[in-house]
């Protein structure tokens, strides 16, 4: 499965069979991290329960929130590759988790997925946009996020494409999502900057 079948396959799981993860799962993870995430965060991944979950803990801090939302949603598109169920859940074990991330085995495979139009994120006109930048807009709008929100806004001006909301992890999540599609599409790491308190961009130019 490839990162656009991930992320058109990605969604909130809640319902899951009592059926032991495989330990190859925590490994698996932890190699992603390592490979793609520079700033590694100290997740913890729980395989006795059911469902399985992971977390971190953060500081309360703005962009501490983006970047969990962006590392995490990378370990649920990895796991949902994998056929694994996934969902964020505002339930903790530590007051400095925002959110886990359950996973394991759905119980069934079918879903509906409730999203606006694509203009209604845009500061854009559709028209403006290279299709390459519509087709990550596109698969950025995918992205989960708390109670179904979907609370970003995107603007793309001279090769820069940038998310913005409120909302940290759900910035962080949005993000990921632009990043690994760009990556995908460019075949090259975009350089990620923040520009406002909540906004990010992905140079999508050379």
């Amino acid at each position: 499965m490839n990162i656009f079948e991930a992320i058109e396959n990605r969604h909130s799981v809640r319902d899951f069979l009592e059926r032991k993860m495989p330990e190859r799962v925590k490994d698996d993870i932890e190699n992603l991290l390592v490979k793609f995430i520079t700033k590694k965060l100290d997740w913890k991944i729980n395989l006795s329960s059911f469902p399985s979950y992971i977390y971190a803990k953060v500081e309360k801090h703005f962009d501490e929130l983006v970047e969990y939302g962006f590392q995490g949603e990378q370990i649920v598109l990895f796991l949902t590759a994998q056929g694994f169920g996934t969902c964020w859940m505002a339930r903790s074990p530590h007051p400095d988790v925002p959110y886990i991330i359950v996973f394991g085995y759905p119980r069934t495979r079918n879903f509906t997925r409730k999203r606006r139009p694509i203009t209604s994120f845009l500061e854009n006109d559709l028209e403006e946009l290279p299709p390459e930048v519509v087709k990550i807009v596109e698969m950025t709008i995918l992205a989960p996020s708390a109670l179904n929100r979907q609370p970003w806004k995107i603007k793309y001006t001279g090769g820069e494409l940038c998310i913005s909301s409120e909302r940290p992890v759900d910035l962080g999540i949005a993000l990921s999502h632009a990043y690994l599609t760009a990556r995908e599409i460019f075949k090259r790491e975009p350089v990620i900057q923040k520009r406002e308190e909540d906004t990010y961009c992905l140079i999508l130019n050379p």
